[in-house]
């Protein structure tokens, strides 16, 4: 095997990779950039948890969560979405568009998605510690315009955070708000295999 056809067989192993992994680096970026905008939120009100994976009753054995905002004035489940360019979409549809320039994808409604989540945590906690509903946003943290209509629980990373702060009626005492919030931290899937496994499920529902 020559030193061209080496090189090339190199090339493509890498660009495959690349392919493969870039839609997973950016949203973990997009994800931290939504955690440090939220734990900017008063420490004293508010605690912030980021990639939880809980038990689901869906299709799925679980369901991942980017960020829970467990504070004295409800909780906020909070699906992050790292796509660029113009959003469009409604509350009630089944799918939104991402367009640049000429390049258009639909995107299964990450609100649809979210609800999942706000189920799981619904089940894990009981009625009986939910005094509120829980709050649900979606935040695009690397969009440059969002046309989304029926909803204003939907924005840029700082958006998501004066949405947050606009619940000022405390619910929760701060004994209640610690307790959700451990019960939840307790309830987290930590296991890589069982996190794999989920992920491996995540892929054939979108297929």
């Amino acid at each position: 095997m020559n030193s061209l056809i080496l090189m090339t067989i190199i090339f493509l192993g890498i660009a495959i990779f690349i392919k493969w992994k870039l839609p997973v680096w950016i949203g973990r970026s997009g994800e931290k950039f939504v955690s440090r905008k939220l734990h900017r939120l008063d420490p004293v009100h508010y605690r912030i948890l980021n990639d939880l994976m809980l038990p689901s009753h869906g299709n799925s054995s679980a369901t991942q969560i980017d960020h829970v905002v467990v504070s004295n004035y409800g909780i906020f489940c909070i699906e992050t979405k790292a796509y660029k360019g113009w959003i469009f979409g409604s509350a009630n549809q089944e799918f939104w568009t991402q367009v640049i320039f000429r390049y258009k994808e639909r995107f299964y409604n990450p609100f649809r998605q979210n609800f999942a989540h706000t189920k799981a945590i619904e089940n894990l906690l009981g009625s009986q510690r939910l005094k509120t509903p829980i709050v649900s946003l979606v935040a695009f943290p690397n969009a440059d315009k969002l046309k989304i209509s029926g909803t204003d629980f939907v924005g840029h990373a700082r958006d998501i955070v004066k949405k947050i702060e606009s619940y000022t009626n405390p619910v929760y005492s701060d004994a209640e708000r610690d307790e959700i919030a451990d019960l939840l931290v307790g309830a987290n899937i930590i296991d890589k295999e069982a996190r794999k496994l989920h992920n491996r499920e995540a892929r054939g529902l979108k297929r």
